[in-house]
């Protein structure tokens, strides 16, 4: 009965989480329209995938990503399209890499982003003082199949593999950092690391991966080589206010509140990626 009446106390607050979120949506959406006009998310084939003695192919698979996407979205209908014409997945994850090994604070030990759950608390820098801090994990999600990815070697030879739309700090410390989408990293530029250096690009190129979600209230992560990434993709403003709702509905409820949520998230990433990309592109 106790149980009853706290289910039916907390129906409200993921009530008002829900609406939260749609608006934040909505708010992006309707700016997107007054911004270049309504798009859909195009379907993005993991050409990467395809093999090197099949070039025509290749070439074919990345014709379609750069110009009408298959004329589909991502989604059940992009995978079926790209299974269908090149034997690959499709590339619509926007994530980091499942084998990342990333600081976990409960277990004192390095855990790959694939095993992380909420609740759990992962290593990364303070964006208030910048000293180490340990952030408790607020959302995950795994991304269905292999996808398209960059992969950033550095100067100690160390990689780093995120999708094309995941943000990167560039810069030459944590304080002064620039988040910067992979995809417009280019030899040369410094990643932030956590012990005060930044590592330089040598090189960035095209990959495939498993790509997972991975948020943290504190919106950035350590990785294994001590290199300091954003939990987001696109835009970290737009995308902090896309989820807050989530992060506060698991602030205030839970876990399982959040898990309730998943559809609608899995949602939001297929339909509304788009608006963040258009803002991305022309802040």
């Amino acid at each position: 009965h106790t149980l009853t009446i706290k289910q039916q106390a907390t129906q409200p607050i993921i009530r008002i989480c829900t609406t939260m979120s749609k608006l934040s949506i909505a708010l992006i959406a309707a700016l997107s329209i007054l911004q270049g006009g309504l798009v859909s998310a195009r379907c993005r084939c993991n050409c990467g995938a395809i093999p090197s003695s099949n070039p025509f192919l290749r070439q074919q698979c990345e014709a379609g990503n750069r110009f009408n996407g298959y004329g589909v979205p991502c989604g059940s209908a992009c995978s079926i399209t790209c299974d269908a014409r090149f034997q690959v997945g499709s590339s619509c994850g926007d994530c980091i890499d499942a084998n990342t090994m990333l600081f976990s604070c409960d277990i004192q030990d390095y855990v790959s982003a694939a095993s992380v759950k909420p609740g759990e608390h992962i290593r990364t820098l303070s964006s208030e003082d910048n000293a180490d801090v340990c952030s408790e994990v607020y959302y995950t999600f795994a991304h269905e199949g292999i996808s398209g990815a960059l992969e950033v070697e550095l100067e100690d030879f160390t990689k780093v593999t995120v999708s094309n739309n995941h943000l990167l700090y560039t810069g030459s410390t944590f304080a002064s950092r620039e988040a910067t989408m992979a995809k417009h990293v280019k030899i040369g530029d410094k990643l932030v690391s956590s012990d005060g250096s930044a590592k330089a690009v040598l090189s960035v190129k095209d990959t495939a991966a498993e790509l997972v979600n991975v948020l943290t209230m504190e919106g950035s992560i350590e990785l294994e080589n001590g290199v300091i990434i954003s939990t987001h993709s696109f835009n970290e403003n737009l995308y902090s206010a896309a989820f807050y709702p989530i992060k506060m509905m698991y602030k205030w409820i839970g876990a399982p509140a959040v898990k309730k949520a998943q559809p609608y998230l899995v949602e939001l990433e297929f339909m509304f990626k788009p608006y963040f990309s258009i803002f991305a592109e022309s802040i």
